[in-house]
């Protein structure tokens, strides 16, 4: 029996092939499956949100299709479950496919995919969700087991309940209903002292993250990026932080001549607030460990004019990113440097040192979908070990009267503050000064989006 097709494929073709790539960076492999398949801008766009969405909802998609089996228990073969979750995922939350369109596209990749045998199981499960789910409800969405959340304003209710019961329950509810694993959902419940403000954050995590950008302020302005964007007919509005642009196409965007010329560059208001508190000065010698692909490190050089030096370390199969995304904003103070040369560079040589560092990912589930499912407590001894070490090894390249930004897109305390406190007790001529933590916010607004994370700013 054939699983895939062979030929060239369709953008949900792309996005099934892509979402079961278990292993791997999901999103990557769709934007390459989209490449070889010659996909258009709003069909890669299309890929890309499915894949994401059924990797976001998988757990809710799961508790909404059991019910409708005729035996619930029974255990379908995964691909047929993966297009399953995928018709679903189209009818319950994607407002740009109509409902009716999307059973019969699901139908159609059942057989391109040699599930015919099938077909009548798929087609009925999806045409049940249609007469179940008619319409979401707006307003908030109550935390109660038959409630299907669909974003931060819009619900669905179900006959019966589907979930767990959140009075008692609360955790399972939370992991169930918004999709996110039991240690996180424990966690976030602790943290957050309850469950309607970890829902808020899940919520976020599950959210449609806007394209956020910044201008390149060596060759424009906010004001007159927002103008060009007019000019191009590419929808955009300005961020709530004064600074970034929200830009509402992001396929037109990223192929249009403003981008090409180097105008902007995608990067969170968080990211953005992170190279601000960095304070960088024309003249400075700056290194930025953990570079690529350089979205920190060239608004770092923009901030200093593309005066001075910027050292940016990284493995050496990233370190072209780094090279064309300063060759494209019209940066030349960067020299990029393979990461196992960290050692040839002078200790206590730098002004500015950024450590921002691998870590668990928790305040961008939005943007990285698969990073939920890899979260386990016992991942988090691992992590801050690798975090500190790398901390303080940052810390030794600052100069006395510089500065250490250690930064994560982290939600965790332990990731966050504890490494923070772990440097500032053992580091000999570094001061812990201030720190931020940003939790997510801007799902019900995309001009008010930032990524969930959190720097620390450290002095000599």
């Amino acid at each position: 029996m054939v699983d895939e097709p062979q030929e060239k494929i369709c953008a949900r073709a792309v996005a099934l092939k892509g979402f079961r790539d278990r292993e791997g960076n999901v999103m990557a492999h769709v934007d390459r499956l989209a490449g070889e398949n010659e996909l258009s801008s709003a069909d890669r766009g299309l890929a890309m949100e499915l894949a994401a969405g059924v990797i976001k909802r998988r757990a809710t998609l799961m508790a909404i299709l059991k019910p409708m089996l005729k035996r619930p228990k029974q255990r379908l073969p995964l691909i047929v479950s993966d297009i399953i979750l995928l018709g679903l995922y189209q009818i319950l939350f994607l407002d740009r496919v109509p409902a009716h369109a999307a059973v019969n596209e699901t139908v159609n990749i059942a057989h391109d995919f040699g599930q015919d045998r099938h077909i009548g199981l798929i087609n009925g499960v999806l045409r049940s969700a249609l007469r179940f789910y008619p319409a979401p409800i707006e307003g908030p969405p109550p935390l109660e087991a038959n409630i299907i959340p669909k974003g931060p304003n819009s619900y669905y209710k179900a006959a019966k309940d589907i979930f767990f019961d959140p009075s008692a329950d609360p955790a399972e509810y939370l992991a169930c209903a918004y999709s996110i694993p039991m240690d996180l959902a424990e966690r976030w419940i602790g943290e957050y002292k309850g469950l309607e403000p970890a829902a808020e954050i899940a919520m976020h995590a599950n959210g449609r993250p806007p394209m956020t950008v910044r201008p390149n302020t060596l060759k424009t302005d906010t004001a007159a990026l927002l103008a060009r964007f007019a000019e191009a007919d590419i929808s955009a509005d300005p961020h709530a932080n004064g600074l970034s642009i929200i830009v509402h196409d992001r396929g037109a965007a990223l192929t249009s001549k403003m981008f090409y010329e180097g105008l902007f560059q995608p990067q969170d208001a968080t990211a953005t607030s992170a190279c601000i508190s960095a304070a960088p000065k024309p003249g400075m010698r700056v290194l930025d460990t953990c570079a690529a692909p350089g979205t920190k490190t060239t608004h770092l050089a923009e901030i200093m004019q593309n005066k001075g030096e910027v050292v940016a370390l990284d493995i050496p199969q990233k370190l072209g990113l780094i090279t064309s995304n300063c060759r494209r904003l019209g940066i030349s103070i960067v020299k990029t440097v393979p990461a196992s040369q960290l050692g040839s560079l002078d200790p206590y040589s730098f002004d500015v040192v950024i450590a921002d560092v691998p870590c668990s990912n928790t305040g961008v589930l939005a943007r990285r979908p698969e990073a939920r499912w890899r979260f386990e407590e016992k991942m988090l001894t691992g992590l801050i070990k690798d975090q500190r070490f790398l901390a303080l090894a940052a810390a030794s390249f600052v100069k006395p009267g510089g500065r250490l930004i250690y930064s994560t897109c982290s939600l965790e305390d332990e990731e966050n503050g504890g490494v923070a406190a772990y440097v500032d007790r053992k580091s000999e001529h570094l001061s812990l000064v201030r720190e931020k933590l940003t939790r997510p916010t801007g799902a019900a607004d995309p001009t008010k989006w930032r990524d969930g994370g959190y720097h620390a700013v450290f002095e000599s």
